[in-house]
C-alpha cells in the first residue's frame, strides 16, 4: 500500500516533464493540481496529499509548535516520499530527470530537504514560500540541479531574507537559481503560477536543445 494518497493526469501524453506537486498546510491535492494544470496545460501531474493530520490540516510533516518543526519527522519522511516518488514515477513510466518537483509552504519545505538530502530523485525543484530553520549539509549532487524559488516581501514565515540566504547557498552548491519575489505575504499569487509556467517552459526548450536535467 501506497504510503501517500496521490493523484495522477497524464496530461496530452507528448511531454516529457512531469510535475510533482505538493500542497501547503491545510490544502490538498485536488486543489494544487489544479495550480500544476495551470502553469503546464500538457505535461503529466502527480499531486501528492500529506499523511501528517494536524487539527484537521493535512502536512507533509510534524511540526513541535507553531513555529518550530518535528526535524527527526521531517528527515524521516523525506526518507519515505523519496522512495515513493521513484517507484510511482517508474511505476507511470515518468523520467525522473525530467520531473519537478513544485512544493507550496509546507510542501516546499518538504522538497526542500528532498532537494539537500536527495537531489538524484527529482530532476528539478519548485519552492514556493521555503522556510529552512537549520543549516543543510552541503551535497555535490545539487550541482546543476534547475531551482525556482517564489516569495512575498512581507511574508512573515517564509521572509525575504530566509529566501536569499537559501538562493545564497544553493548557488554556493552549482545550483542554477531563479528566484521570483512579489510585494505581497504567504499568499500563493496568480503572477508566481506565471513565472513557474514561464520557467517550466524554459527548461524544457533548453533540454530540448540539451539535457539540462540531472539526477546524477
Amino acid at each position: 500500500m501506497d504510503p501517500y494518497e496521490h493523484m495522477y493526469d497524464a496530461g496530452d501524453g507528448n511531454e516529457a516533464i512531469t510535475l510533482v506537486l505538493l500542497h501547503g498546510s491545510g490544502g490538498d491535492a485536488a486543489n494544487f493540481m489544479r495550480v500544476g494544470r495551470t502553469a503546464a496545460p500538457k505535461a503529466a501531474l502527480l499531486a501528492v496529499e500529506g499523511n501528517v493530520d494536524e487539527q484537521g490540516m493535512a502536512r507533509f510533516y510534524r511540526r513541535v509548535s507553531a513555529d518550530e518543526y518535528d526535524l527527526e519527522d521531517l528527515f524521516d519522511r523525506a526518507t519515505a516520499l523519496a522512495g515513493f516518488l521513484t517507484d510511482v514515477l517508474n511505476r507511470h513510466g515518468r523520467d525522473p530527470r525530467r520531473a519537478v518537483g513544485v512544493g507550496y509552504s509546507n510542501g516546499a519545505n518538504m522538497l526542500a530537504n528532498l532537494l539537500f538530502t536527495r537531489p538524484q530523485v527529482l530532476g528539478g525543484y519548485v519552492l514556493m514560500h521555503p522556510t529552512v530553520p537549520y543549516k543543510p549539509t552541503p551535497n555535490v549532487g545539487i550541482a546543476r540541479k534547475p531551482v525556482l524559488i517564489t516569495a512575498g516581501t512581507d511574508d512573515p514565515v517564509a521572509t525575504e531574507d530566509n529566501v536569499r540566504n537559501l538562493q545564497t547557498w544553493l548557488e554556493a552548491q552549482g545550483a542554477a537559481v531563479d528566484v521570483m519575489v512579489h510585494d505581497g505575504k504567504q499568499e500563493l499569487r496568480d503572477e508566481e503560477v506565471a513565472r513557474l509556467s514561464a520557467w517550466l517552459s524554459q527548461i524544457a526548450a533548453a533540454d530540448r536543445a540539451r539535457p539540462v536535467f540531472t539526477t546524477a
